[in-house]
């Protein structure tokens, strides 16, 4: 190795490490879930093959290697207010991550990831710490103890460097439900190891403190259970190992320096914003954390656009939203950036990233179009927004308060379309608080007339995917080759009852189906499941897939059917054509502007 790899050989060390010991490489996925309607956004390696963790699907691997493309903006992985205040937090990251599907597990997990910081890379292992899972009364899990010993058995770490934590550093939970299992992480020391070699076990200064000088560079992962609604453990049909290693974090200690921004992840970006804007990152602080935040939420956007998002008003489309008026805040008011920037800074992006993610610089035009048509709308009211809130903000320093009424700070959203975390960022400038229980009230009040509904509903719960089997489907893509009689035969068959789940609306689940379930931009299909003996019958109004598993969703009439039971099932040939056609249909007039307006044309 070099004194100072780039992060293209560091990117791809760690994927010809578990490549030669028979990973398969994968590519990444999207960053937003196409399937999964749990999640705005991918938050971690393991999002991808969350259906093989439940049983619910396969793969024709044991092994896998990928980065992978995640964002962390929401819920319990939101790191937005740090970002580029600290030097090791981002919206946008690269997950580096090795997977074991039923194949090995702690052992091999533990010694090849020591082997690859310790000899490959050659970090010193004297700086190096790792965590491992204290237990959980409450869970009824007793401590790591099988990690612990490898630790301390199976490698030459420093017996002292290897520490026991507790659920909330080491027992790792995708979000309230679904795979988890106790983890072991590994940090590095960046201070002064010579002089306080034990700094680390300190519990206010070391390991886990929140701090910059230990950070934490891998995190392995022991899949073993599935977190259920009711919140008890149930184990998995196989132990697997989702490992996930932070790029940016990894790549700045290789390279030697103290903050993730000062990578070759970032300088071209940093260059490009300091052309636009004639400042130079490094000079003063304030501007310093406007470049990383452009830079950061840049990042974001890029991949999030070239992956299919839009920006809008609700879902993880209102994330994008914020981000880049996020960004265009920090423009105009650190760095003088009156007019939109932004969408200029998008192809040094592509340059850093396009290697590894192909999709951002196939799509740059496109992602131009977009980023500048938000900063011009942005830009329309950004102006009077800040204005009125410095009124606000005037009216409770008069009164010698110290708290923005949520009403009225509200009305920057509802008005101008501020964020509220930019609404908070301001305050916090001025020195005040925003009233959270008053803003969510109007917050509520809005929803409410406006009639709207929040887009991402759970399809089935944990509990409802435990123990279920991809479901076979006998769907026929290739009507062309089929003849009218056969093309009837493919629209009907029978099956066996699997699940029946719910009311309002029922979703039954089938051993297989002919039923498409929507994916690639073409609806479900619709028909009809019925009882051979004719006890019951199921109208099905929709078709859609979590995971392997497809789901028919629907009006269940008479009995209830129980598992084994046979069914009859026959789509709705007039639903079905019609919608195969429309689908075709686009992707002709897709094709055709493509070829008459240019390759920045997008279908998503």
């Amino acid at each position: 190795m070099s004194s100072k790899p780039s992060a293209v050989e560091v990117r791809r060390q760690f994927i010809d490490f578990f490549s030669k010991r028979e990973h398969r490489e994968l590519p990444s996925g999207p960053v937003f879930p196409q399937d999964d309607p749990t999640l705005l956004f991918t938050n971690a390696g393991m999002n991808q093959f969350k259906d093989v963790f439940l049983g619910t699907g396969t793969r024709d691997y044991k092994r896998a290697v990928d980065t992978q493309k995640c964002i962390r903006v929401s819920g319990k992985h939101n790191d937005l207010e740090e970002v580029g205040v600290d030097t090791y937090h981002h919206t946008f990251f690269e997950m580096l991550g090795n997977w074991s599907f039923g194949d090995y597990f702690k052992r091999d997990a533990i010694i090849w990831a020591w082997e690859l910081l310790t000899e490959v890379w050659k970090l010193p292992k004297e700086r190096l710490w790792v965590t491992v899972f204290s237990g959980d009364k409450t869970d009824g899990l007793p401590a790591d103890e099988e990690a612990e010993a490898i630790w301390l058995k199976e490698t030459n770490i420093d017996p002292a460097h290897v520490l026991r934590f507790d659920r909330r550093d080491n027992f790792w939970e995708m979000g309230e439900t679904g795979p988890c299992g106790p983890c072991s992480e590994i940090h590095i020391d960046r201070g002064d190891a010579v002089t306080e070699p034990l700094l680390g076990a300190n519990p206010e200064l070391g390991v886990n403190a929140g701090n910059e000088r230990f950070i934490e560079l891998w995190n392995l992962v022991f899949m073993q259970y599935n977190r259920l609604g009711d919140g008890s453990l149930k184990e998995l049909p196989a132990k697997h190992v989702d490992t996930g290693m932070g790029f940016e974090r990894v790549l700045s200690v290789l390279q030697g320096v103290h903050s993730n921004y000062d990578t070759d992840l970032f300088a071209p970006i940093f260059a490009r914003i300091g052309e636009l804007s004639g400042q130079t990152y490094g000079e003063d602080e304030t501007r310093d954390i406007a470049f990383r935040v452009i830079a950061d939420h840049m990042r974001a956007v890029s991949s999030a656009l070239a992956d299919g998002a839009l920006p809008s008003n609700t879902g993880r489309g209102y994330v994008l939203r914020r981000l880049l008026r996020r960004a265009a805040r920090y423009g105009r008011q650190a760095l003088g950036m009156e007019e939109p920037f932004l969408f200029e800074v998008i192809p040094a992006v592509a340059d850093v990233l396009g290697q590894a993610f192909p999709e951002i610089s196939g799509r740059i035009e496109h992602l131009q179009l977009i980023v500048r048509k938000e900063e011009e709308s942005f830009g329309r009211t950004l102006g009077r927004g800040i204005i009125q809130f410095d009124r606000l903000a005037d009216s409770v320093a008069k009164a010698k308060a110290d708290t923005l009424k949520g009403e009225d700070a509200f009305e920057l959203y509802a008005t101008y379309g501020f964020p509220r975390d930019l609404v908070e960022l301001m305050a916090r400038e001025r020195d005040l608080k925003l009233d959270a229980s008053g803003w969510e009230r109007a917050e509520t009040e809005h929803r409410n007339a406006s009639r709207s509904e929040g887009a991402f509903k759970q399809l089935l719960s944990a509990e409802d995917l435990e123990g279920l089997s991809p479901t076979i489907s006998t769907y026929h893509p290739n009507l062309e080759s089929l003849s009218a009689k056969d093309f009837e035969a493919s629209l009907a068959g029978r099956s066996k009852v699997v699940r029946v789940i719910g009311e309002d609306p029922a979703l039954l689940i089938l051993a297989s189906s002919p039923f498409y379930a929507e994916s690639g931009g073409q609806i479900g299909d619709r028909g009809v499941i019925e009882d051979p003996e004719g006890r019951w019958s199921f109208r099905v109004d929709d078709t859609k897939k979590m995971g392997a598993v497809i789901v028919h969703l629907g009006e269940l009439s008479g009995s209830e059917p129980s598992a084994g039971d046979a069914a009859d099932c026959k789509v709705d040939r007039a639903h079905r054509l019609p919608t195969q056609r429309n689908h075709t249909a686009t992707h002709l007039l897709h094709s055709a502007l493509r070829e008459v307006l240019g390759e920045h044309v997008a279908q998503q």
